[in-house]
């Protein structure tokens, strides 16, 4: 991918989202370490996610977690950005800084598990116990 195609991939629209036309994304801008400042686990991204509609953020009533292919679309080495901790994470830079260094996916469906994605290193993790996970939570919307 050219640096000027990656560029281009996520646009910030100024109203707290971030777009991937791309993808046909649009991404809160701050995750719930950024609004929260605490770790999430799975009842409390969803809930995050949840009032987010409820509130109508950026207009749009319709925000969800991610899925795991969704997540996998943020996370790129040519990009760099930096977490709570100061440390780089690989995420667009019109992404908020300060936020969690891992993202916490959809449930997978049928099972008592999710995906957690460390935008550090971009492995994927499926934890058991969907309560005892500590992550954070980043919504999204189909555009």
């Amino acid at each position: 991918m050219k640096t000027e195609d990656i560029k281009d991939d996520f646009v910030d629209n100024g109203d707290g989202t971030v777009t991937s036309k791309k993808h046909g994304l649009m991404w809160s801008k701050t995750d719930s370490m950024n609004d929260l400042k605490k770790w999430v686990n799975y009842q409390e991204s969803k809930d995050y996610a949840r009032e987010m509609s409820e509130n109508k953020f950026a207009g749009y009533d319709d925000w969800r977690l991610p899925a795991k292919d969704e997540m996998s679309t943020l996370y790129n080495e040519d990009y760099t950005n930096t977490d709570q901790f100061g440390k780089t994470i690989y995420i667009s830079d019109q992404f908020a800084p300060g936020g969690g260094f891992s993202m916490v996916a959809q449930q997978v469906p049928g099972r008592m598990r999710t995906w957690v994605l460390n935008i550090r290193d971009g492995e994927f993790t499926h934890p058991e116990g969907l309560w005892t996970i500590t992550e954070a939570a980043r919504a999204v919307r189909d555009i």
